[in-house]
């Protein structure tokens, strides 16, 4: 007995030096590798700026370092048996960064705004099936559901696009410069293409958070510039590193490189609608003359977790269905099956802006040389690249999807026949049941059982064909503590100090 009351006293006094340790104030200086494309929520769509967004705006719920469902902005939730209605209760005394309390009513607006199609947000979506969001007190948020919506949870905790806002913001024409937040952290400079200020919020309502008094965001494109700023100690913290530095940076005592599989993936998308990539056969040799581990490495120089399908290990939802063997003999195999044992002729499609997929395109070329199809790569800058994949004019491109949790998110907008960015025209009726019917179904289990389904029809069917689950890497000195690199690529300061 006096043993394990020992043991526990040993345990609170290493809890509460641990407590004593996280030291108060001090600047972070931070590089980002591209600039925040506006501050507006609603409107931006760069990864760049919600990622400065999740230290300003809070959402109603959020998502801890495991991804499970926490509170935020509303302190409990409550989804109705029908599914057709979600009760949020919001913590009181909660104020935004200029000192303003924080009410339904604001929560109602910023909502309402998202939603009408004269602010032409691309977010909107993400609250697919809501008809209306009402204050039936100052501390009650509802939202009406025309039918069970299972991924709405993880859209508001995971997206900044639904975090809340000063809606005097968009009245005073601040919005997209300085959105006026619930957030550890408010902007209080922002010169684009250059610096974003984040000082600390005054009113910020989670107690003794954050440590930091500032986070000084500085925006170096040229990933060799960021790596040389991080070893001399012109920055504290670098969003990212080339990837061909990160063995030696790893080695050295004063560089921690925080690793993990994200929410994103690399792929090939695949014109379906015409010649011999029509066929199922001709894209599943496709898949099996592709050697994935090479690609990883020539791509990301090995900072990648290789995968055949898109949700990475960290998810939940997570399936690990890898039918696709490196075996060249196998589509040779299928090519003469399906009346293409001479080969043919298509394009490739990278682009300038990700220059991971020129790498990826050239291991591809070789491979695809190897069984008979012959490719020839067409490299564009983005906006062209955009242009031409929405048009459908190419016969494959590579590029990736981030930002992904809910399986949803993995699977409907690209796959489901004619939806926004299926730019491959694949069309599969069961495909569509069952993204229709998982999108309403409530029951953890039964879900993950028709999302399987879906995983294996498209992984079988191959308009994508998946290479490797991004690996979210970020690179800081020692002294820099309680940050954590997270699967759904949020980058959040609130419990990060300095050690000096």
């Amino acid at each position: 007995m006096k043993r394990s009351l020992a043991l526990v006293l040993i345990l609170l006094l290493a809890l509460a030096g641990l407590a004593a340790a996280q030291t108060r104030g001090g600047t972070l200086v931070a590089a980002w590798m591209q600039e925040p494309v506006g501050l507006d929520p609603h409107i931006t769509s760069a990864m760049s700026s919600y990622q400065v967004l999740e230290n300003v705006l809070d959402t109603l719920i959020t998502l801890d370092a495991e991804q499970n469902l926490v509170p935020s902005l509303a302190h409990d939730w409550v989804v109705a048996e029908d599914g057709l209605s979600v009760t949020f209760h919001l913590r009181e005394g909660v104020r935004f960064s200029n000192g303003k309390a924080l009410t339904a009513d604001d929560v109602v607006t910023v909502f309402e705004r998202i939603m009408d199609p004269e602010t032409g947000s691309g977010n909107a979506w993400r609250l697919a099936g809501v008809e209306s969001v009402t204050a039936p007190d100052a501390t009650t948020v509802v939202f009406e559901l025309a039918s069970p919506n299972p991924s709405l949870l993880g859209h508001l905790a995971s997206f900044k696009a639904l975090g809340i806002f000063d809606p005097a913001g968009v009245e005073d024409g601040t919005i997209n410069t300085r959105p006026i937040g619930t957030g550890p952290f408010m902007i209080t400079d922002f010169q684009p293409g250059t610096r974003v200020l984040l000082e600390r919020n005054p009113y910020y309502w989670e107690d003794g958070l954050p440590y930091l008094d500032a986070v000084d965001i500085r925006i170096i494109g040229d990933e060799t510039v960021r790596r040389s700023a991080l070893i001399s100690g012109d920055i504290d913290w670098a969003f990212a590193v080339p990837p061909q530095s990160v063995a030696e940076l790893e080695a050295r005592d004063d560089v921690v490189i925080d690793a993990v599989p994200a929410g994103a993936y690399y792929y090939m998308g695949v014109n379906l609608r015409e010649g011999p990539l029509a066929d199922p056969r001709v894209r599943q040799a496709i898949a099996f003359a592709i050697n994935r581990e090479n690609v990883g490495m020539a791509a990301e120089f090995g900072n990648a977790a290789i995968t055949q399908d898109p949700i990475p290990s960290t998810s939940a939802w997570s399936f690990d269905y890898a039918p696709y063997d490196f075996d060249p003999e196998r589509a040779r195999a299928l090519l003469a099956e399906a009346g293409y044992a001479d080969g043919f002729e298509i394009e490739i499609m990278p682009t300038t802006f990700l220059p991971e997929t020129i790498r990826a395109a050239q291991v591809v070329q070789a491979d695809l040389a190897a069984v008979g199809i012959t490719t020839t790569i067409r490299t564009l800058e983005w906006a062209e690249w955009l242009q031409e994949q929405g048009e459908g004019n190419y016969d494959t491109y590579i590029c990736s999807w981030n930002g992904l949790i809910d399986p949803d998110d993995f699977f409907y907008a690209q796959h489901r026949t004619g939806e926004v960015f299926n730019f491959t025209g694949y069309s599969n009726p069961t495909v569509d049941q069952l993204l229709d019917e998982a999108r309403v179904v409530t029951d953890f289990e039964a879900r993950k059982d028709l999302y399987e389904d879906v995983n294996r029809a498209i992984v079988d069917d191959a308009p994508y064909i998946y290479f490797y689950n991004l690996l979210q890497i970020h690179a800081y000195h020692p002294d820099v503590q309680g940050f954590q690199s997270r699967a759904d690529q949020a980058v959040r300061f609130v419990r990060t100090w300095l050690d000096r």
